[in-house]
């Protein structure tokens, strides 16, 4: 095999890699809510995944401007709504429906740059919305277990990461990703800790369970991943990374259904399918890098 293709194969892998942990942070998360309160997990997630960027780029983590901190400070606002929805959300609802709704944030993008730029949008993305309702429709109908108010907070955690995908479109190529990565997430974990000590009885136990979840989502999921992806990224397509992350709702199910002995049934798993469907063909289309939503 040409160096080449192994490079790209490994960062093809890698992806992969990156995709199945992300998939695993829904059950993981909505069995350590049995033992933490919603935002005080999420201030720990936060503040540790800040804690190891830090440690793993200690001088770029700290090269800032008011500029960057004030870009930093507004995606922190769409990431702190989108796991606040997402994660209450996750005390109502099942991990794998969970997966598929918040993955509709990649088809919302295209609705939110039309509304900005005031553009037609293109057949594809049209497509990939009516694909996506339909499967929304069939993932909570009655058969699939019913719309519930744990769906809903999920959908404003779609919206919430899509303007967080379209923010970032505009801010990244101007600022370096590190920082830039690194004080969104301190944002993110200061807004969750002013939410924790407004709306809840601070309770983060540290069950194994717990724990396992805190190192799954804030290292692996949050610091690990932002590095792998950022390697990957120079040495595969971006049609290769777009298409991979959309395995994350996959994995997401799978992991639902080994650990939590989650059934979609058949009205679910075709609302998955068409979701899935939709998301692909919203990432594989002539954009001009992939957008990744945040899980």
């Amino acid at each position: 095999m040409p160096p080449e293709r192994r490079t790209s194969l490994t960062a093809d892998l890698a992806l992969l890699a990156v995709a199945a942990i992300w998939g695993l942070t829904f059950s993981a998360v909505q069995r350590a809510l049995d033992d933490a309160a919603p935002f005080s997990f999420l201030a720990a997630r936060f503040t540790l995944a800040a804690v190891v960027l830090a440690l793993a780029f200690p001088r770029r983590a700290f090269r800032v401007n008011w500029r960057m901190l004030a870009v930093a400070a507004l995606l922190g606002l769409w990431l702190t709504a989108g796991y606040a929805f997402q994660t209450v959300g996750l005390l109502y609802t099942t991990a794998s429906k969970s997966a598929f709704i918040t993955g509709l944030s990649v088809i919302l993008v295209p609705l939110l740059s039309l509304a900005l730029s005031r553009a037609l949008p293109r057949p594809s993305s049209v497509l990939a919305v009516v694909l996506a309702t339909g499967g929304l429709y069939l993932l909570t109908s009655p058969g699939a277990m019913g719309f519930n108010r744990g769906d809903l907070l999920t959908l404003g955690c779609a919206a919430a990461f899509a303007l967080h995908i379209v923010t970032t479109e505009r801010a990244a190529p101007r600022h370096d990703p590190i920082p830039l990565a690194f004080w969104q997430i301190v944002a993110t974990a200061l807004a969750c800790t002013a939410l924790m000590g407004l709306l809840e009885s601070p309770r983060l136990s540290l069950a194994p369970w717990t724990v396992a979840a805190l190192v799954i989502t804030g290292v692996l999921a949050t610091a690990l991943a932002f590095a792998v992806q950022m390697w990957a990224q120079r040495r595969t397509s971006a049609t290769h990374v777009a298409v991979i992350f959309t395995a994350e709702p996959v994995f997401a199910a799978l992991f639902a259904r080994l650990i939590q002995h989650e059934v979609l049934g058949l009205a679910g798993l075709m609302g998955g399918i068409l979701i899935l469907a939709g998301i692909l063909l919203a990432q594989i289309g002539p954009r001009s890098r992939p957008d990744r939503q945040p899980s």
